[in-house]
């Protein structure tokens, strides 16, 4: 068996349960206003490390992946691409208009999507230069790329957008899936393992008095950056590795709200549902969050429900 397809079928996201079993820790807004207070930051999780956030008539993505092709696919590597009904179908729960889209690395489930998702919003990107010379590649032109590494910073409308060093899970052996970089020219990619890593980033995104922090995951020894208590901290944790790196993560955030991302099955459609992957194992992150006392409440999103934080 080739090495991408044994860690493939490691990294497969087996239907273990929704969200009904915890529904306690469930958040959404009652009603959507067209409107927001000037000192709340909105939020609409979109699958996977996905999401939506809106400050005022402004409004930023983060990992837009709607396409979810099924796991055969990636397992053997086949030719994928966009599928633009679904993307159609995730858009319609988007703003028509987005200042930027904003991507933690370039593997496929972050990223296969983003110049449609461009093309269709208006929106520029920010990320490393592996993801923007895979979107130029898609016909993208380089002047809606903002290549970024850590410790940089960018403003657009009400968001400040610091740029901090991150690390991807390893699913098997010493290395993350398709490890590596993509130089430009690229060639445009066309199966699952042309998008390569990249170099992966964590964002902390500030708006309307609002500080949030976003990252896919991470290495037990890699700590987030001492930034400060944040409102809300999104980590990914679809792995063991950023599963034993959870606690550090929280000691060192002091989030008041702490969201587990990357959690869901995104080998199904939507329209199956919230299902949690077998490899994520909310349940013992939940016990280890109340058994240590950690800081912040754990609380998930359901697709396309919006919450507001204040």
């Amino acid at each position: 068996m080739k090495g991408a397809l044994c860690s493939l079928l490691f990294f497969a996201q087996v239907a273990r349960a929704g969200l009904a079993e915890y529904s306690s820790l469930v958040v959404a807004d009652g009603t959507r206003s067209g409107s927001l207070a000037t000192d709340s930051i909105r939020i609409t999780y979109l699958g996977v490390n996905g999401y939506q956030l809106e400050a005022g008539e402004h409004a930023l993505l983060i990992d837009p992946y709607f396409t979810r092709f099924n796991l055969a696919r990636a397992a053997f590597n086949q030719p994928v691409a966009p599928d633009l009904q679904r993307v159609t179908a995730g858009l319609n729960h988007v703003r028509p208009r987005v200042d930027a889209v904003l991507v933690t690395h370039a593997h496929f489930d972050h990223l296969m999507d983003v110049p449609e998702v461009m093309r269709r919003t208006g929106a520029q990107l920010i990320a490393d230069a592996t993801a923007a010379n895979l979107v130029q590649a898609s016909n993208i032109p380089r002047r809606k790329c903002s290549v970024v590494q850590a410790g940089a910073s960018r403003r657009i409308g009400p968001w400040k957008i610091s740029v901090l060093a991150a690390q991807h899970d390893r699913v098997i052996g010493s290395t993350p899936p398709y490890p590596g970089t993509v130089g430009s020219p690229a060639r445009r990619p066309t199966k699952p393992a042309d998008w390569r890593l990249g170099n992966p980033l964590a964002f902390l995104i500030e708006a309307n008095g609002r500080r949030i922090y976003i990252e896919s995951g991470g290495l037990p020894d890699d700590p987030p950056p001492r930034i400060g208590k944040v409102d809300l901290a999104i980590l990914g944790v679809a792995l063991p590795d950023s599963r034993r790196r959870f606690p550090l993560a929280l000691r060192s955030l002091q989030p008041r709200y702490v969201l587990s991302s990357h959690q869901d099955d995104f080998f199904r459609p939507f329209a199956r549902g919230f299902t949690f992957g077998k490899l994520t194992n909310f349940p013992a992150l939940k016990r280890n969050h109340e058994k240590e006392h950690l800081p912040g409440r754990l609380i998930l999103l359901d697709y396309f429900r919006p919450w507001t934080i204040r």
